[in-house]
C-alpha cells in the first residue's frame, strides 16, 4: 500500500541531520515493519523511498493516510527532484 504523511518527528535527535530538510513537508511513505526494540518498540514503522530518514514510527507521522499510487508517485517525484 501507498501512503502519504507529513514528517513530524518529536526527537529530531533520533534522526540524521539531513532528515530536517523533510520536517513539515508531506512525504510519500511505504509501511514497513514493527519497531521491535527502543523506545516505539510495538510501533508500526514506515519508510521514505530514497531519503536519508530511515525508520519513521508512526507517532512522528501526522496526517497518515493511504492514498492511490498517482498521489503516491506523484509526491515521491517532488522529493527525488529535491534531492538532486
Amino acid at each position: 500500500m501507498y501512503f502519504e504523511a507529513i514528517f513530524s518527528p518529536a526527537d529530531q535527535k533520533e534522526y540524521k541531520s539531513e532528515a530536517k530538510d523533510f520536517i513539515g513537508k508531506k512525504l510519500a511513505v511505504k509501511e514497513g515493519w514493527i519497531i521491535e526494540d527502543g523506545p516505539y518498540k510495538g510501533q508500526q514503522c514506515y519508510y521514505a523511498p530514497n531519503t536519508t530518514i530511515g525508520r519513521i514510527p508512526q507517532s512522528d507521522l501526522q496526517e497518515l493516510k493511504s492514498v492511490p499510487y498517482a498521489r503516491w508517485n506523484q509526491l515521491y517525484s517532488n522529493i527525488e527532484s529535491e534531492n538532486k
